[in-house]
């Protein structure tokens, strides 16, 4: 109750103050101030204790106004409606921004001038113009301008400071400055009242200008609480100054309420440009304290993380490496900044790095996922992961990629050692039916570019050797299991010995081997096999007791014809090994062929 009562007493000296200087021609109030008041207050106060302070205000509002302003009935009509005024400004402004007080963005200082400055001292003009046009006889739209004027304008001019004064801006800012700032503050605000009285304390030069420079430091050196002490301090000197008749406006040609409405609308002006100014600033400052704190942590995190996070724009060039860097290619952060990327990748995977950066940077939303192999400051070559995003600038555009790289290169050895297991037979050393299998179907299958060479689609691709060693069940019976694993890992040396490096031996299971020989014709592949037929008839294994154990392998070929399926090609090696078993093993058998298929095969 206390704090209402003080409300109300302050808003009967404004309003008394303002009918009592700024009324001329027993006309409307051209500079109105207990509205500010009102509004300040109730802007900075629980919604709940709203209705106790508008009430209290409503009876000294009238005392005001039958005192010094219109008398009789209208007065009535009037002092309600500036209460009203100030609630609904207040109400409605609540409504369209829920934070609002502390003048901290753009879209707050627009919304607050849109409402108080516009749409509810506009709207109760209409309704005040009519009173006094019907009880006074003032000309209703003079008045209508008179009210609009002296209320958008005492409200844009006044109530932001008053505003800020009550939510204890300017209390919370000299309690946190340090005696350098105070000093500063000094300084600064007392150019501004030098630059105001040198304004208004004279007739002859009108300085408006003035008083914006060391307002506008002011502001940029000390936030809202210099913008608002400037204000309060230029509207104090200014105003006075103008009641007494000095300043800029004594050189208009008008009358009192003229000048003054040409005084406060240059002080609405100055609002308008340093309120957006503080407000701009403070939401940059806090973007900056923001960005510095993210910084920090992100610096913090990269320092302790394992894995590399690397900057580079759109040519290539590293703008930033993490600390992490130097564990994994031995250079350190500032010897790869500035450096080319590509610099450092294999020739071999330039392709994928390409590719990779050329899809993020047309889609920055959507990142890449790729390894590669990159080279080590000592030479060594190591295998990296690389999460790649694009990078967009203000205008949306993609300007370069980010990347968060992983050393991979134990991964890769181990997949590859799974791969090699999963594809060897681990007896001999060979490769297994399942690597037999994917070779010899990629042998059968034509390729897009053999088309392109003009390679008929049914072209001899090479030819497949089926090897089953004689008798070989009587070795293990005979001589024991192990003997026999020996006879086998003998038999797959011969034929690594007797083959290219690009030719495949395979284990199919048991005693049954394949070869599969790239590019050669039947002929060729007989001379071959012929050769490791005979060597392993002259080869031997000792058992465990030191006996001699030879054998000897029959073999059947088959061309390897483009188009065919596998089992096909399977079949006529079968056909022949199962000739050369019947004629009496250790031998090699051709295959049987008709003419037309003979004839494409050669």
């Amino acid at each position: 109750m206390r704090g209402a009562v003080l409300t109300a007493t302050t808003y009967f000296v404004c309003a008394a103050l303002a009918l009592q200087l700024t009324r001329f021609n027993s006309g409307i109030a051209v500079v109105w101030l207990a509205g500010p008041v009102l509004f300040a207050r109730l802007s900075s106060t629980p919604r709940r204790r709203w209705a106790a302070i508008a009430l209290t205000c409503a009876p000294f509002g009238l005392c005001a106004s039958i005192l010094f302003g219109f008398r009789g009935t209208v007065a009535v009509p009037l002092s309600l409606l500036c209460i009203a005024e100030a609630t609904a400004a207040a109400w409605l402004i609540r409504r369209v921004h829920p934070r609002f007080g502390k003048f901290r963005s753009l879209p707050e200082v627009g919304s607050f001038l849109l409402v108080t400055a516009m749409l509810v001292p506009a709207t109760t003009a209409f309704a005040a113009a009519l009173c006094a046009h019907v009880t006074q006889g003032l000309p209703y739209w003079p008045a209508w301008r008179d009210w609009y004027a002296g209320h958008a304008l005492g409200f844009a001019s006044f109530a932001p400071p008053l505003l800020l004064f009550l939510r204890g801006e300017t209390g919370q800012w000299i309690a946190g400055a340090d005696s350098r700032r105070v000093g500063e503050a000094a300084l600064l605000l007392g150019l501004v009242a030098a630059a105001s009285l040198v304004t208004f304390g004279q007739n002859a030069i009108p300085l408006v200008i003035l008083p914006f420079i060391p307002m506008i430091a002011a502001t940029l050196r000390l936030g809202r609480f210099g913008a608002v002490s400037s204000i309060v301090i230029l509207v104090a000197i200014g105003l006075t100054f103008s009641l007494a008749g000095r300043g800029p406006t004594t050189l208009l040609n008008g009358p009192m309420a003229l000048k003054l409405q040409v005084l406060q609308i240059y002080f609405a002006t100055i609002v308008l440009v340093i309120l957006p100014l503080a407000a701009e600033l403070r939401s940059r400052r806090s973007l900056v304290e923001r960005l510095h704190a993210a910084e920090a942590l992100h610096r913090a995190v990269l320092d302790r993380m394992s894995d590399i996070v690397v900057r580079v724009n759109a040519d290539g060039i590293v703008r930033y490496a993490s600390p992490s860097a130097v564990q994994v290619t031995g250079y350190e952060p500032a010897e790869l900044v500035g450096r080319s990327l590509f610099n450092l990748i294999l020739p071999e995977d330039m392709p994928l790095i390409l590719e990779a950066r050329r899809r993020v940077l047309a889609a920055p939303d959507e990142p890449a996922i790729i390894e590669y192999r990159t080279r080590c400051k000592n030479g060594d070559i190591v295998w990296v992961e690389s999460h790649i995003r694009g990078i967009v600038d203000d205008h949306g555009r993609a300007s370069g990629t980010v990347s968060i790289i992983r050393e991979v290169t134990r991964r890769r050895e181990e997949l590859a050692s799974l791969t090699t297991q999963a594809m060897t037979d681990h007896l001999t050393g060979a490769h297994n039916r399942r690597a037999f299998d994917e070779a010899l179907a990629a042998m059968l299958a034509l390729r897009p570019h053999d088309i392109d060479r003009g390679v008929p689609e049914e072209g001899l691709a090479g030819c497949l050797a089926l090897f089953d060693l004689d008798h070989f069940k009587q070795v293990n019976d005979g001589y024991g299991h192990a003997t026999g694993d020996d006879l086998l890992v003998r038999f797959v040396s011969i034929l690594r010995g007797a083959v290219r490096d690009g030719d495949l031996v395979a284990r199919l299971g048991g005693e049954e081997f394949a070869l599969l020989l790239s590019g050669l014709s039947v002929d060729q592949a007989h001379l071959i096999c012929e050769r490791i037929r005979t060597r392993f008839e002259e080869a031997a294994v000792r058992d465990p007791l030191g006996n001699i154990v030879q054998a000897t392998v029959s073999v059947g070929i088959a061309p390897l014809v483009r188009g065919r399926e596998s089992r096909a090609v399977m079949a006529l090696a079968d056909e022949a090994l199962y000739r050369a078993k019947q004629g009496g093993r250790n031998r090699t058998g051709l295959p049987i062929v008709d003419d037309a298929a003979a004839r494409r095969s050669a």
